[in-house]
């Protein structure tokens, strides 16, 4: 329990509870209010405690059967109806949500991994927090290793493509935004999860462009588009959203992708 206590800390709750407050263990009935948040459980194993998700939860396939109580806008009288002894999720993009449910008495357990690392913890964390210790120790031993094994030298210069309308991006101040560092790639943005214009993208001319979404008809007629340099040699690659947004064990297939991409011999 001292290290859950720990973990806890380092994974940004703002306070612990008190022992009092704490689920039973292992919880019973767990509601996940974020796609990663519901791949991390299945991934250690407690995805038949997963009594409820949001609609936007898909992977794995068994998450699609279990009951929704909303999307970005809860439906409490569901989520009421589940009665939840511990609801898990991202407090990042649900951070009012959070708090209204915190002072409705549930306990409510955020994760907002950074890196590998955290994603790592995170898996480590929830395995001990619902009675699967052993197997999130072994999901998370699998992730790092394979993280370990990518270790290219500094490659292209890169921009990477999550929405169209408006243009979304990382830059290298977030997990995504590390694991491509990590993977070898050159970005050609700063800071974190942000827009951009792009007269931006032209300007900075990138080596390599990732389309992480499957809005493609529109590319070819971006202004300048024929002229840069990625167009030119051939290296857009369009990849699966799923390996790059989110933060769990799938970030690792970004960035074995994502090295293979950038290291790869011109066509």
């Amino acid at each position: 329990m001292r290290r859950i206590a720990l973990a806890l800390l380092l994974l940004g709750c703002d306070r612990a509870a008190p022992p009092a407050a704490r689920p039973a263990f292992p919880p019973r009935r767990i509601v996940s209010l974020a796609p990663s948040t519901t791949e991390l459980l299945f991934a250690v194993g407690a995805g038949s405690q997963v009594a409820g998700v949001t609609t936007y939860c898909d992977w794995p396939p068994e998450a699609k059967s279990k009951p929704t109580v909303g999307n970005i806008v809860l439906d409490l009288e569901r989520l009421v109806s589940l009665q939840p002894d511990l609801i898990v999720t991202a407090r990042s993009i649900t951070q009012k949500t959070t708090a209204d449910l915190e002072a409705r008495g549930y306990r409510v357990f955020p994760i907002d991994p950074e890196d590998f690392d955290g994603i790592a913890l995170a898996l480590r964390t929830l395995g001990e927090m619902t009675g699967h210790a052993a197997e999130g120790e072994k999901a998370a031993a699998a992730l790092l290793a394979r993280v370990r094994a990518v270790a290219p030298p500094a490659g292209p210069t890169f921009y990477f493509e999550h929405s169209p309308d408006p243009l979304g991006t990382t830059g290298p101040d977030s997990y995504l935004g590390r694991a491509l560092a990590q993977a070898g790639g050159r970005n050609i943005f700063e800071g974190g999860w942000r827009l951009v214009e792009w007269e931006s993208v032209l300007a900075r001319d990138p080596e390599v462009i990732l389309v992480a979404h499957d809005r493609l008809e529109g590319l070819e007629r971006r202004a300048g588009w024929k002229g840069l340099k990625a167009v030119k040699s051939g290296r857009v690659h369009v990849v699966p959203k799923e390996h790059y947004v989110y933060p769990t064990p799938r970030l690792a297939d970004g960035l074995e992708e994502a090295a293979r991409i950038f290291h790869a011999k011109n066509p």
